[in-house]
């Protein structure tokens, strides 16, 4: 993924949806919304995203989940990306994301 910041709207199979923020700088990734934060590392066309929850009152898109990694495919779309992929260990916890470049960074 290509330096900058990112608007996400992300979606899971458990008909769940949320959206946050993440900075992509030299393929770190972090990030978070109102209940969780999110950090990770791009390898190639992969992403290893560990997410959390910093907000105990939240609702997680994977109800009874607050600590986990996702391991998100990642494709380049127009102007960002689409990432699709799993909790790990759980392979029926799917997730699709939509991240839109919306600014570079200083």
């Amino acid at each position: 993924m290509k330096n900058g910041i990112y608007y996400v709207v992300f979606s899971s199979n458990q008909n769940d949806v949320g959206n946050g923020t993440v900075v992509v700088k030299d393929g770190a990734v972090n990030g978070g919304d109102y209940g969780f934060t999110y950090q990770g590392k791009v390898h190639g066309d992969k992403l290893d995203l560990h997410v959390f929850q910093h907000d105990p009152q939240a609702q997680n898109v994977f109800k009874g989940v607050n600590n986990y990694t996702l391991n998100l495919s990642v494709n380049e779309v127009g102007g960002g990306y689409h990432l699709t992929g799993t909790v790990n260990g759980m392979p029926g916890a799917q997730l699709v994301v939509n991240a839109k470049h919306i600014g570079d960074l200083v």
